[in-house]
Parts: C-alpha cells; structure tokens; sequence
C-alpha cells in the first residue's frame, strides 16, 4: 500500500489496537531507557540498516535450536534469550520487521505465550519508517543483561493431542494458512508427507495484508469477508497452523483484533504432524 492511502489505526475497526505503535511515537520514546527495540528480520536485512536502538534476534522464531524447528523454546532458553537481549519483565519491548508483520507478530505471540504482555508492534514495519524519512542506522546495538522470567501461558498454544481432538469437535475449526501447494501436498516443505489436517478451513496469511510497498494489516471489515467466504465461523474456537507455528502465529493476532477471543496457535504445525505418521492427513 502506497504511504499516503494507508489507512489510520483507529479507522480500521479493530476490537482493540493496544498491540500497535505507530512511527511517530516510536520517534518519540526511542531512547526511553525502558524500551526494547527488537528488529525481527535475518541480520543481514539487520545489517542494511535498521531503527536506532534496536538489537536484532539470533532466532526469530524462537524455536528450540536453529537446527530443530518444530518447537518453541522451553521456558528455561526464553529466559535466557530475552535476558541477552537486555529484556527484564517490566521492559515494554517494540517488535518490526520487513515481512508484512510475520516475524513482529510471532515475537508478539512468543511474549504472550511466556506470559509477558508489555509488547508492540510497529505498525507498518520498517518499510512505513523509512518512507517517512526517519533516521536509521547501521550500528550493531547490544543491552546490558536482563532478568526475564517467563510464566507459560496454556491459552496461546494448541498441542498436537488438541488438535488431534479437535477434529472430532464441532466447536473448533482449524484454520490452515499456508499456500495452494502445501495445502494440496504439491509442496512437501521437505517434510515426509504432504496434504493438510482433515477438516481444515484453508485461507493463506498473505491475504489479510495490503501488500504494496508499506503492507499493513487489512480492516477488520476486509479481514471478516475474506473469512466468510471460506465458512469461517467466528462462534467457533479456532487453531490456526502452517509449516511450523510462525504465519499461524501472524493469523492468530489477526484474529485476535477482529474480536475473537478462543484462538490457539498450533505451533508444532506441519513440521510436527506430517512427520507424525499416526496423525491422519487429506
């Protein structure tokens, strides 16, 4: 979307806008010694030139190791990976990225799961801030060492028994936001098998942002008529998943704004269930 047709936050008709900060406040507090500026992008985008003040993540989908990505963190590796960022639990933590949001959104649900709500996202990413011509910078920022201490949330998370039940359930619809091929198993993602949950409602991620040259997310107006037309049932709970629980974490705050509270997020996704032969496929 072009900069000047962006529309405001307040005018999208969210059921709550508290996750947002716009550019202009981010201006304001950058050097308020309570705020972590986390740029969530690889390092190399990082390394191009990002917001002053910010530290970039090692990992920015806080799974286990960068060599299994199937899980999130335990509680034990978030402690530590928000404590190196100079993270404690009364810093209010800033997330962007270049990604329409993805990674933003799924450092925003990470700090929920681990029961820490003091954190935004930049509305418009990176992409909005240099469109405005706001300063950037180069320089490599590091933190003097928190204290997090996480208190796991059950509420954001489904596990692969929930889903597994919830197949058989009336009042839950599962949500796959993954693209055409890998829904219809053209794309295996590397994985053993190809194909989607049975019963799954399928609408990819991509479609509830703008897209354009400083993407944002949709109207909450636009977000409720792409659901209708694939027999979203907002009465209904709802699991969201993809490949491995980062743009089903993405969808899941899109649902979260549009009023829905009974949303989980399966983030062992894809990577877990089609590797689990037990679990039955379409």
């Amino acid at each position: 979307m072009a900069k000047d047709k962006i529309v405001p936050i307040a005018k999208r008709g969210y059921s709550r806008t508290d996750i947002f900060v716009t550019t202009k406040w981010l201006e304001e507090h950058i050097n308020d010694p309570q705020i972590r500026i986390l740029d969530t992008d690889l390092v190399e985008l990082y390394d191009e030139g990002h917001i002053p003040n910010a530290a970039n993540v090692k990992d920015n989908y806080f799974k286990t190791s960068l060599e299994n990505r199937t899980h999130v963190q335990s509680s034990e590796q978030f402690n530590n990976t928000m404590s190196n960022l100079g993270i404690s639990n009364d810093t209010l933590v800033i997330g962007y990225d270049r990604s329409a949001l993805l990674y933003s959104l799924r450092l925003l649900w990470t700090l929920n799961y681990f029961g820490h709500s003091k954190v935004k996202i930049l509305d418009g990413g990176y992409q909005k801030w240099i469109s405005e011509g706001r300063s950037t910078s180069k320089q490599q920022n590091t933190y003097n060492n928190g204290e997090f201490r996480s208190k796991i949330n059950k509420d954001f998370i489904a596990s692969n028994k929930d889903v597994l039940n919830s197949i058989y359930d009336q009042k839950t619809q599962i949500l796959d936001v993954r693209s055409d091929e890998e829904w219809n198993g053209t794309n295996k993602r590397g994985g053993p098998r190809g194909g989607h949950i049975p019963g799954a409602l399928h609408l990819e991620w991509i479609n509830f942002h703008t897209g354009g040259d400083v993407p944002i997310l949709k109207t909450a107006h636009e977000i409720r008529s792409l659901l209708t037309k694939i027999n979203f049932s907002p009465e209904k709970n709802t699991i969201t998943y993809c490949q491995g629980g980062i743009r089903a974490a993405h969808v899941f705050w899109v649902l979260k704004l549009i009023g829905l509270d009974n949303v989980k997020n399966y983030d062992g996704s894809w990577r877990e269930w089609g590797a689990d032969f037990s679990c039955p496929i379409e």
